[in-house]
């Protein structure tokens, strides 16, 4: 009856321990952080024209693990940075929605997604995903 009750605690044990994991998402103490620019484009020759530069008011997006849809936005600010805080440890992936350049059947939005990833490994930590540039044609 001993060894019963023994396995019996080991068990219950092991299930309470991994069933105690936390996904990613908000609730730590870290977080992530870039920058997002965007590039003029010559509608004529595709090239871009002068420095790319901070676009303030973006709207960026952050994925938690290995969900399909964003969980949570934020704005950049005037020189084009953003911040996801208090995120706890694990997987994410940012992203901006910017202007297109490719066929048009290949892109029918005239929209498409530049995708950072990012991976939060302990407390306090800060990620730079670094810039984000996107096209303005």
């Amino acid at each position: 009856m001993n060894i019963m009750r023994a396995l019996l605690l080991v068990t219950l044990a092991a299930t309470l321990l991994t069933g105690c994991k936390k996904e990613e998402g908000v609730g730590g103490k870290s977080e992530i952080r870039g920058k997002v620019f965007q590039q003029d484009i010559n509608n004529n020759t595709g090239q871009p024209q002068g420095e790319a530069y901070p676009l303030p008011e973006a709207r960026v997006y952050i994925i938690y693990g290995d969900h399909d849809f964003y969980d949570d936005d934020v704005r950049t600010g005037p020189d084009g940075l953003f911040v996801f805080s208090w995120l706890r440890e694990g997987d994410y992936r940012v992203y901006v929605v910017g202007e297109c350049d490719q066929d048009p059947d290949d892109c029918p939005s005239g929209l498409v997604a530049v995708y950072r990833s990012a991976s939060v490994d302990g407390d306090e930590s800060v990620k730079d995903v670094g810039t984000l540039t996107i096209d303005n044609w």
